[in-house]
């Protein structure tokens, strides 16, 4: 092996070959090998989440009590996107981070926040990943964190704050109620292209729609319901339309009191993978899988080899 100081032989070429193929790679090269990499981290992420979704609870959108606002509105008043994200993240991934031996580097989190092919998506760097926590510690939606070694470790609270966290299990007080968000939300980079509003509403409709498939949502209520201002609903929901994320159903109905006799609600519905509909059949078969699991179907008991055919030996089909 060459050392430092040993000299060279005849035609070989300085470095390894990878650390020549680095030192040419082109910016666009490389851009694309970051993107790449970006992506890989949040499908490794999805791989434990084979249900193909994870359980958000309604209080982080709205209480079950007055005031009725949750979380989401005074994290959209003060504009809180990337805290917003990473506390999703964090749940997206608490499932198996919570049993990890070590904290994940910040690095993991960079990538797994990033998506740079995605036109006008957040920038990410170490100081807004860490103003990002600052703000969940401030929002009480983390424990304060703990230095392990060279790493931060990192613990959620429920979504109201007001509690630690476990997982949704299936309690049915309104403070554990929950919708789903499909890993979708993340491999197709949905996170990326919605702002703030359109993710706001996102959360909004999924949490009013837990329970079937539509939902009207008056915009002259949401600042009382949610928190957020009849202009940042409007925004979100012309966000989730250019997406194609979100159905509108006019309906008109009697209003005798009004100057015209009648008026309009507009019922609202998510679409394609986040649509009523798809979050119930993932939610099924993910119940069939677990119910699998936890009762499988015994093995035969070995043959005795008195009483087994020579010949022929397969059992019958029946039908």
């Amino acid at each position: 092996m060459t050392t430092p100081d040993s000299p060279q032989q005849d035609g070989a070429s300085s470095g390894t070959p990878s650390d020549n193929a680095t030192a040419t790679e082109s910016p666009a090269a490389e851009r694309l090998k970051a993107i790449a990499q970006c992506d890989r981290t949040r499908e490794e992420y999805a791989t434990f989440r084979p249900a193909g979704f994870y359980p958000v609870r309604h209080v982080l959108v709205q209480n079950p009590e007055d005031p009725r606002p949750g979380t989401l509105g005074r994290m959209v008043s003060g504009r809180k996107h990337r805290a917003l994200l990473l506390y999703l993240l964090l749940l997206w991934s608490w499932r198996w981070l919570k049993d990890s031996r070590e904290p994940l580097a910040s690095d993991v989190w960079l990538r797994a926040l990033t998506a740079e092919d995605v036109t006008g998506s957040l920038t990410w760097s170490q100081s807004a990943l860490s103003r990002a926590w600052r703000d969940l510690e401030h929002f009480g939606l983390i424990e304060d964190r703990v230095r392990d070694g060279r790493l931060l470790k990192v613990v959620p609270r429920r979504e109201d704050s007001l509690a630690a966290y476990r997982a949704p299990a299936g309690e049915r007080d309104r403070h554990n109620k929950y919708f789903t968000l499909p890993n979708t939300f993340w491999i197709d980079k949905y996170f990326a292209k919605l702002k703030l509003p359109g993710l706001a509403m996102l959360l909004i409709i999924a949490k009013e729609t837990s329970g079937g498939p539509e939902r009207p949502i008056p915009f002259n209520r949401v600042a009382e319901w949610y928190g957020i201002s009849s202009r940042t609903a409007q925004n979100g929901v012309a966000e989730l339309e250019a997406l194609g994320l979100v159905h509108k159903r006019y309906e008109v109905k009697d209003a005798p009191l009004s100057k015209t006799g009648s008026t309009t609600w507009i019922h609202y519905s998510l679409t394609g993978p986040f649509s009523y509909e798809a979050r119930m059949l993932a939610q099924q078969a993910a119940q069939i899988a677990r119910t699998k699991n936890s009762n499988p179907v015994p093995n035969p008991p070995p043959a005795s080899s008195a009483n087994t055919p020579a010949v022929d030996a397969k059992p019958a089909v029946a039908g």
